[in-house]
């Protein structure tokens, strides 16, 4: 693929991210024409179905979530605690809470081949992450890794607008919360 083929086609899908975080996966697909800065039949060429849209913003957001954990792992050895925040930060960053939602609106099994591989490695690195974390002495050791990321994804879902008013960095908050609660420290997970 030549190189401003590759870029438009990145652009799709970065828009479509932010779309589909905005709006769900059922939002209108001019809006990510739109934002991307290319006409609707270039979107269709690229994408000649919403459900390949939904698919490469689904393998953009493993890519990141999977990277995300590589640098925390290699951080790991030289400064744990940094690089443990670094990923809750980054984490928190990609919204996950407003996208996993409007990705998965099926059972697991019914994702794309390629999606269902990339989340196997995604999941791979993210364990050993979070058991660097563990030996480091960062996270109990009962986490398991899909709880992590499906906490982080529930605390960051869009809140109601009220709430930004009555109570000012509400998500940054109940995610500090939640990480101090994983520490080692702490009581048996419920079963």
């Amino acid at each position: 693929m030549r190189a401003d083929a590759l870029a438009r086609r990145n652009a799709i899908v970065d828009a479509a991210r932010v779309v589909f975080t905005e709006r769900g996966h059922d939002a209108p697909l001019d809006a990510v024409a739109e934002l991307a800065n290319v006409g609707i039949a270039t979107l269709y060429r690229n994408f000649p179905t919403r459900e390949d849209l939904v698919t490469a913003v689904a393998l953009a957001t493993l890519v990141d979530v999977r990277r995300t954990a590589e640098l925390a792992l290699a951080a790991m050895s030289t400064d744990p605690e940094r690089a443990w925040q670094g990923l809750v930060d980054r984490l928190v960053e990609l919204r996950l809470g407003a996208l996993i939602p409007s990705l998965v609106e099926r059972s697991y099994t019914e994702l794309a081949p390629e999606v269902l591989a990339a989340r196997e490695l995604t999941k791979t690195q993210m364990t050993a992450a979070i058991e660097a974390a563990r030996a480091a002495g960062l996270v109990r050791t009962d986490l398991h890794p899909l709880e992590f990321v499906m906490a982080l994804a529930k605390l960051t879902r869009p809140q109601i607008e009220l709430s930004d008013d009555a109570l000012p960095n509400l998500v940054p908050r109940l995610v500090a919360v939640f990480v101090a609660g994983l520490r080692p420290d702490g009581t048996d997970l419920p079963v």
